[in-house]
């Protein structure tokens, strides 16, 4: 075979996008747990439970077990998934963003990165639970009769609770979009937004742009979703990026 037929070989080998080490090894730890999730969810328990509830109530994030002594669970929880859909959105942009972050700051950061914002989100949403009823009971009793009708109506909106369980890789993953605003805010996005309409955005346009749409999430309350843990995990890792960028040199 000669050298030209070699190199004309080697321009039609499809090419595959490559991920980082750290990015990949998350992606299929994750994987390989809600697999077993699902798998585990059909296996019935003697007092009526399900063992894949009791792995999401023992892994996941839940207040009361917390207190009792399962310490592991602010970081445990990252790796559990609710659906399917949940965990392919988490591990796409895990792999899309976290790849890039990976690149820039190396493997061990990376891990540091992840876990922190994984574990500030999560703390940060049990702390908003907490501090939200006391909000809302002020409220409802400042002067005027919609304030309390107001109060009343958010707080049935809330269907996760100060006791529910948060399972998912998404505050740490919004963590590293926005740890990757803060190493490379000029850096230009293409994106499709519903699958359909292409966008350009810079990056720190969309951290921002997330963020604020999350924070509107939060205020409304749609559906079963931790957006205070989407929100202080992004915070976090924007932080410790930003710290991260000031003494170091990236994009």
């Amino acid at each position: 075979m000669t050298a030209t037929h070699k190199r004309h070989l080697e321009f039609r080998r499809p090419v595959l996008p490559r991920f980082s080490p750290a990015a990949t090894q998350i992606a299929w730890i994750c994987l390989a747990v809600f697999v077993i999730q699902f798998i585990t969810l059909h296996i019935q328990l003697p007092p009526g439970y399900r063992f894949g509830n009791l792995l999401t109530l023992v892994f996941g994030l839940h207040w009361p077990l917390l207190r009792a002594g399962c310490f592991w669970q602010p970081v445990t929880y990252n790796f559990l998934h609710g659906s399917w859909v949940h965990i392919f959105l988490n591990l796409f942009s895990l792999l899309f963003f976290g790849s890039a972050v990976e690149r820039l700051i190396g493997t061990r950061r990376f891990w540091l990165l992840y876990l922190a914002s994984g574990v500030i989100g999560g703390l940060g949403w049990m702390l908003f639970n907490w501090l939200e009823p006391h909000f809302w009971i002020a409220l409802s009793q400042l002067p005027g009769e919609h304030w309390g009708v107001l109060a009343q109506r958010w707080a049935e909106s809330q269907p996760i609770g100060a006791f529910g369980v948060c399972v998912g890789a998404s505050a740490a993953v919004f963590g590293l979009i926005g740890a990757f605003a803060a190493l490379c805010p000029d850096q230009k996005l293409f994106l499709l937004l519903f699958l359909v309409i292409p966008l350009k955005l810079r990056a720190r346009t969309l951290a921002l742009l997330l963020m604020v749409i999350t924070l509107v999430q939060l205020v409304v309350g749609l559906g079963q979703v931790a957006y205070a843990a989407h929100l202080f995990g992004g915070l976090a890792g924007y932080l410790l990026a930003r710290r991260w960028r000031d003494l170091f040199l990236f994009c």
